[in-house]
């Protein structure tokens, strides 16, 4: 049995729908430690039209039928949780909706109302001046 230890982190908050009960919005995992199994004890082949190969039973097995060489177990070594607190409308500021009262200073055309204070699209460039020739006086 090839066995991997993880450690688990859970971030949780509480939302206005539900704020007397914290539940998880982010999950990350890390390996902390394997411990390989070894061989396979129980190889197959397989085959495909005139080729043969012969391969552990851990790649083409379900796990019921694996080997205990094959058959990976995953062990939560520690499981910790951090509360970000909670999560209510009035935390964030809603963004802008439709158009600016000034158009792009690059291309002109009408602006998104959120990137008023940005005053350009995001891909806008200024024009440069053609390659080759000499700028004029």
């Amino acid at each position: 049995m090839t066995a991997y230890q993880v450690d688990v982190h859970h971030l949780t908050h509480t939302c206005p729908a539900n704020p007397d009960e914290p539940h998880p919005y982010d999950t990350r995992r890390t390996v902390v430690a394997i411990a390989p199994g070894g061989t396979c004890r129980r190889p197959v082949t397989v085959r495909s039209g005139d080729t043969t190969a012969v391969i552990a039973c851990g790649r083409h097995e379900p796990r019921h039928r694996q080997c205990p060489a094959c058959r990976i177990t995953v062990i939560e070594h520690t499981v910790t949780f951090t509360h970000t607190g909670h999560q209510a409308a009035g935390n964030h500021t809603p963004a802008p909706a439709g158009l600016a009262t000034t158009p792009c200073r690059t291309c002109g055309k009408p602006l998104a109302a959120v990137l008023a204070e940005r005053g350009t699209h995001l891909l806008c460039r200024p024009q440069r001046p053609p390659t080759g020739t000499a700028a004029q006086s």
